[in-house]
């Protein structure tokens, strides 16, 4: 019987978002220093502080799978179902 071929697999991509709104318009603080022989600026650190630009406050991110280029699967709301909200 012949071996069959390995099946591919696709690498799984995330996105962050926000953990009160769901929006994906997020950012982390973080800390950059000029790289001579690169001639740009290279990341050295992240920080903890994440800002959502929908709340417009400072925010929780979650890590959610994307499901396709432009979707991603909500996040599970474990013991908080009000936290369930509109996405984007």
């Amino acid at each position: 019987m012949a071996e069959l071929p390995p099946i591919p697999q696709t690498p799984l991509h995330h996105i962050y978002i926000c953990n009160v709104c769901g929006s994906d318009h997020v950012t982390r603080d973080a800390c950059a220093a000029w790289d001579v022989a690169a001639q740009e600026w290279v990341r050295e650190v992240a920080f903890d502080q994440s800002w959502c630009h929908r709340c417009m406050s400072a925010t929780r991110l979650d890590q959610v799978v994307l499901t396709s280029p432009i979707t991603f699967a909500a996040p599970d709301t474990g013991p908080y179902p009000d936290r369930a909200t509109s996405r984007g």
